[in-house]
């Protein structure tokens, strides 16, 4: 079978990402993979770099990637939101975006495993194809060549979709630069780039990551966060949405969303020295759950436009809640 970049197309028909992900999900399974990470789509043949008719590579900086790693059963509004936030910290002298994003799908979950009645690998991934084509960049350069080029969405966000089998967020991100390494020196002449890596996450994610229970100790988390996202180590990042209280014990000022003080409390170093960010995406986004529309449609199905059943499809992109109904997903 040819390799991804052989085979990349501008468009991510069905047939095309469907046989391409099963081949590449059967050797992340197998074990074939090293570092455990398969590229299952790709914008254009120099990703993460930028599209060749759009910018040039940063030379003076990291090319800076962000990743939206979740379960994607199914993406969510929540899960765009999160994808389309400009990249924190921009400045005068530094406004631009991320020079690529990308879709993360772990096939090993510390918490979840497949469940029946849950989407299959492959359903996860084409919704994720479909998420793709709403993704926009706040890049000036890019949009400014937007009609000029006549580029895809996927090419002007420049992203890409991919599978792991690390269910760790310090594992991803060490085998995502591991990854990058040894892809850079067939794209970018010598030096390579160097990269930073920005994980996206929900609230509930956060509390997770930084739960003593998942290591030794409370210093071992310390330590291991360490790693992950000081500069002498991983140098990664992590964007956080706030999730909107709804049933606050004390009224949050001027309607600011409320964060739970124990998901930050371990965090607050790290977010004081702006290694971790915590973001607004907008107070109903940040109530819409992948959990919540698979509760919707088991209790009261697909519904008829305009009836209760039918109130789902708000949580979702128009492009995922029609995929849903064609598949018949999550039914009871």
């Amino acid at each position: 079978m040819p390799s991804l970049d052989d085979s990349c197309k501008p468009t991510m028909t069905a047939k095309f990402l469907r046989a391409t992900a099963a081949h590449l999900l059967s050797r992340l399974q197998q074990g074939s993979s090293h570092p455990p990470i398969e590229l299952v789509y790709i914008p254009h043949k120099q990703w993460p770099l930028p599209h060749p008719l759009v910018d040039k590579p940063p030379t003076k900086r990291p090319v800076r990637i962000s990743i939206l790693d979740s379960s994607f059963n199914p993406p969510t509004v929540a899960h765009l939101a999160l994808a389309n936030s400009p990249r924190p910290n921009r400045t005068a002298d530094d406004d631009s975006d991320y020079d690529a994003k990308l879709l993360l799908l772990s096939v090993k979950n510390a918490d979840k495993t497949l469940k029946p009645g849950d989407a299959t690998y492959l359903q996860r991934l084409e919704m994720m194809a479909l998420l793709a084509k709403d993704i926009v960049t706040h890049n000036p350069s890019v949009s400014s060549q937007a009609e000029d080029n006549k580029l895809i969405p996927e090419e002007l966000a420049n992203v890409a979709i991919a599978i792991t089998d690390e269910p760790t967020f310090v594992g991803k991100s060490k085998n995502l630069l591991d990854f990058l390494k040894q892809r850079y020196p067939s794209l970018a002449p010598s030096p390579h780039p160097d990269t930073q890596l920005t994980f996206l996450l929900g609230l509930d994610t956060l509390q997770r990551l930084f739960s003593p229970k998942y290591y030794p100790s409370e210093k071992a988390m310390i330590d291991v966060m360490n790693t992950f996202l000081s500069p002498e180590g991983d140098n990664s990042r992590v964007v956080c949405a706030r999730r909107v209280s709804l049933q606050p014990s004390t009224p949050p000022k001027g309607g600011e969303p409320v964060a739970p003080e124990d998901a930050l409390a371990l965090a607050q170093d790290f977010i004081t020295s702006e290694r971790i960010f915590l973001i607004n995406i907008g107070d109903n986004e940040s109530k819409y759950s992948s959990s919540a529309v698979r509760n919707s449609i088991a209790r009261l199905g697909f519904g008829a436009s305009g009836k209760e059943g039918d109130v789902w499809k708000q949580y979702v992109p128009r492009g995922v809640a029609d995929y849903i109904t064609q598949e018949g997903l999550y039914v009871d």
